[in-house]
């Protein structure tokens, strides 16, 4: 039985009155913008922050520790991050030589260990689950236990680049959380985040629970990912996902079905049907 659609009063992306229903997942109510064709839940607020005091959202981040100690411990790298991270590394570093760094949501640290330690870059973490930043101290990162709003009201310094990855998809206010992004950075600075990408046509069929409401509560595409950042007063400058959307098809067919699919995938690929799981894109403030 479909659950009752809430009432919102405008789209988080554009700001647009005009939205519908779109579907229901796991009880909650998916809308879309008329306007931009962003998705997300009619609900916007949950208990918890996503994955916290969960079995399988300790669990994750018990592996997120320890590969961030062995990170620490120089057993793991740059070559052990997930392609979006080593990406925007590259695409930082093709930019920005020296600098300041601040990731939002850095967990234990393990990504801004790298970025110190390949790149000599001078890092700032920023992460709400109290584990997470536990670790990532032990382990000589500084980091700020709180989000990023809260962050921005005591500390008055501005970054040269901040990076998020996997973060937006869970964020009540996406546009409050770009505005304060903005506010963190220098003139000339970098914002690179990544998000689950709607314009990969499995996005929204996955059965993988985190990758579907809740926790994840915002769907973005290209398009709508672009508004939202110009809305926030950001230039968009580069996107990049990978040739077809493995993660997607891995969660809903499994690791077999994948295989046994992967020619279809590129086909669909080259017809211009097919799109990555995960979106990278890189903005400049205006």
């Amino acid at each position: 039985m479909a659950a009752p659609a809430l009432a919102i009063p405008n789209c988080p992306a554009c700001a647009s009155s005009t939205t519908k229903d779109l579907m229901v997942h796991n009880g909650h109510q998916l809308k879309t913008c008329s306007r931009c064709k962003f998705v997300f839940t009619a609900q916007r607020s949950f208990t918890t922050i996503p994955y916290e005091d969960t079995p399988l959202g300790m669990a994750a981040y018990q592996s997120m520790i320890k590969a961030a100690e062995r990170t620490y411990r120089r057993e793991l790298g740059f070559r052990d991050l997930w392609w979006f991270q080593r990406k925007a590394l590259k695409w930082l570093h093709a930019r920005l030589r020296t600098g300041r760094v601040l990731d939002i949501s850095s967990g234990p640290g393990t990504m801004l260990m790298v970025a110190r330690q390949v790149y000599g870059y001078d890092v700032q973490g920023v992460e709400p689950v109290a584990t997470a930043v536990e670790s990532a101290i032990r382990f000589g990162v500084p980091t700020f236990c709180g989000t990023a709003q809260d962050y921005a009201k005591k500390q008055p310094e501005k970054f040269d680049a901040i990076t998020s990855f996997e973060v937006l998809q869970h964020v009540v206010d996406p546009a409050a959380f770009l505005q304060t992004a903005k506010q963190l950075l220098k003139q000339n600075a970098i914002l690179i985040l990544s998000t689950p990408n709607l314009d990969d046509p499995y996005c929204l069929q996955q059965k993988n629970a985190p990758a579907m409401p809740p926790p994840q509560i915002n769907f973005f595409s290209r398009r709508s990912l672009k508004v939202l950042l110009e809305r926030a007063g950001f230039a968009v400058t580069r996107t990049y996902t990978l040739p077809i959307p493995t993660s997607s098809v891995r969660n809903l067919y499994g690791k077999k079905g994948l295989l046994i699919r992967i020619p279809y995938l590129f086909a669909q690929r080259f017809a211009g049907k097919a799109d990555g799981t995960t979106l990278l894109i890189m903005a400049a403030p205006m």
